[in-house]
C-alpha cells in the first residue's frame, strides 16, 4: 500500500462518513469498480480509518461530548443517592438521547450476514443513492421546529434511531437519514446536525468492535506504519472539513448540492453496473 493510496482512502472515508452521500455506498462502488477491498485486505487499516473519523467528531463537538461524559458520571452518582433526574441538564438529556438512539442498532448482530450480502451489489447502491437524494429533499422541504437538547423528547431520539436502521443498506446515507428524521420530529436545523453527528460515535465504535479482533489477528506489517498514519490523519482532517461543511450548509443553505450529487452518482453506478459487471 502506497502513502498516496492510503491518503486517498482516508480522504474518501472522512468525507463520505459525514457528508450525506453514504460512505458504505461509496465503499461498495470503490471495491466493485477499482478492485480495492479495503475491508478484507487491510482490515486493520479500515478500523484505523474509522478511528480517524471518530477523532474528527471529538474535535468538532468536544464541549458537548465532555459535558455528556460529566453528566454520565453525575447520573450514576444520583442513582446511588436515589435521586435520579433524567432532565437535570440539557447535557444529561443529550447523553440519554444518544443512548436511546443507539438502542435500535442492537439488532445489527442478528442481521449482519444479510447486510453483508448487499455489499456485493453496486446496482443496488445506485438505486439507493436515488433514495438518499429523496431523503435529503425531504429534509430540505420539511419545516424545522424549535426542539433542542433541553426540549426534545426521548421518544424523538428513539424514533430517529430507528430511522438510522434504514442506512444499513449501502447507498443510503446515515447522516442524511438521521438529519431528515430530526427535521421531521421538529428539531432545530443546527441541532439536527449536531445530534446526527453525536449519534455516530457509538455507531462507529460498534462497527469497529465487529472487526477489530479479526483485524488484529490479520497481523500488522511495520512497513505499512507510515501509510497507515497518513490515512488516519487524512480521515480525521477530511472528517473535520465534512462536518464543518454540513454544519455551514445546515445553517445557511440547502442540501440540494448533495441531492444532485447522489442522483449523478447513482445514475453513474447503475450505468457502470450494467455495462461493466
Amino acid at each position: 500500500m502506497s502513502a498516496w493510496f492510503a491518503a486517498l482512502m482516508g480522504i474518501v472515508q472522512g468525507l463520505t462518513e459525514f457528508l450525506p452521500i453514504s460512505s458504505s455506498g461509496h465503499l461498495v462502488l470503490l471495491q466493485s469498480f477499482l478492485g480495492a477491498d479495503i475491508e478484507h485486505d487491510y482490515m486493520l487499516f479500515d478500523v484505523l480509518l474509522h478511528f480517524g473519523t471518530l477523532i474528527s467528531v471529538f474535535i468538532c463537538f468536544w464541549p458537548d461530548i465532555r459535558d455528556m461524559i460529566v453528566e454520565f458520571f453525575r447520573l450514576i452518582g444520583d442513582l446511588f443517592r436515589g435521586k435520579p433526574d433524567l432532565n437535570k441538564t440539557p447535557a444529561r438529556r443529550m447523553m440519554i438521547m444518544v443512548v436511546l438512539a443507539t438502542v435500535p442498532m442492537l439488532i445489527v448482530p442478528f442481521v449482519n450476514d444479510k447486510i453483508e450480502v448487499l455489499f456485493s451489489k453496486p446496482l443496488l447502491v445506485g438505486v439507493m443513492l436515488f433514495v438518499t437524494a429523496i431523503i435529503l429533499y425531504i429534509a430540505d422541504r420539511t419545516r424545522y421546529g424549535k426542539k433542542t437538547a433541553a426540549t426534545a423528547g426521548f421518544k424523538d431520539a428513539f424514533i430517529v434511531g430507528c430511522l438510522q436502521l434504514i442506512a444499513l443498506i449501502p447507498g443510503i446515507s446515515r447522516s442524511g437519514t438521521t438529519i431528515m428524521g430530526c427535521s421531521v420530529r421538529g428539531f432545530k436545523r443546527d441541532f439536527s446536525v449536531k445530534f446526527a453527528f453525536l449519534m455516530s460515535i457509538p455507531v462507529i465504535l460498534g462497527a469497529n468492535i465487529f472487526t477489530v479482533k479479526d483485524a488484529l489477528a490479520q497481523g500488522f506489517d511495520m512497513a505499512l506504519l507510515f501509510p497507515y498514519i497518513i490515512g488516519v490523519l487524512c480521515a480525521a482532517l477530511s472528517g473535520i472539513a465534512a462536518i464543518s461543511l454540513v454544519r455551514f450548509i445546515a445553517n445557511r443553505k440547502s442540501y440540494r448540492p448533495f441531492s444532485v450529487y447522489c442522483v449523478c452518482a447513482g445514475a453513474l453506478a447503475i450505468v457502470l453496473s450494467i455495462v461493466l459487471l
